[in-house]
């Protein structure tokens, strides 16, 4: 159940994140991480082998790998709370098994768990899809029950901030809601205001 990925010598073709998570882990404020642990849980990658019980997968594929990797057979991951899994999945990437942030990487539950990339969409067109706006849209927006018009408030204009103000903004794309985001920083500030 596995897929193993080349990170290429050019950035430009396959691609990895650091993302908040991985710096409080390297603060220490992860201890289930073991000292060593490739970080790393969002990346597009090439396939270059696959495990015998893959069967969605073939070498030469590109793929954006889902931060949560899910089993597909527990009640959560049928339900579709994949971080939830109770089968060998959840957050495991770069957190209790190496992550993404290396030359290769295995990915537990390939079949489940990456996804194939369209030829005609660059890796910066898809790399946030594998956690930061997932993150900022389920946490902030479908948990924050946005509706059309709403004002929506964003504490912190980081990566998710400014995240969970362009995924609002889906509920009301003519622009009648409104977004007030809070923070002391003057360059996200900006973003911010380009955002909103």
């Amino acid at each position: 159940m596995l897929s193993v990925l080349r990170k290429k010598p050019k950035p430009s073709s396959d691609s990895a994140t650091i993302c908040g998570t991985d710096l409080h882990i390297l603060k220490g404020d992860v201890p289930e991480v073991q000292p060593g642990t490739i970080l790393g849980h969002e990346a597009v990658g090439t396939v270059v082998e696959v495990g015998d019980a893959v069967t969605t997968l073939e070498p030469g594929d590109r793929v954006l790998v889902s931060c949560i990797t899910s089993c597909g057979r527990c009640r959560f991951c049928k339900e579709g709370h994949y971080g939830l899994c109770t089968g060998g999945g959840g957050w495991i990437l770069g957190h209790l098994i190496d992550g993404l942030q290396a030359e290769l990487a295995r990915v537990p539950f390939a079949d489940t768990s990456v996804y194939k990339v369209p030829d005609e969409l660059s890796d910066e067109q898809v790399l946030f899809l594998a956690d930061i706006l997932p993150t900022s849209y389920e946490v902030g927006v479908l948990n924050g029950d946005v509706q059309p018009g709403d004002t929506v408030a964003v504490v912190g204009a980081g990566p998710i901030g400014l995240a969970a103000i362009m995924t609002a903004k889906l509920y009301t794309p003519g622009g009648s809601s409104r977004s007030i985001s809070r923070k002391p920083g003057s360059a996200r500030r900006s973003s911010s205001a380009r955002t909103s």
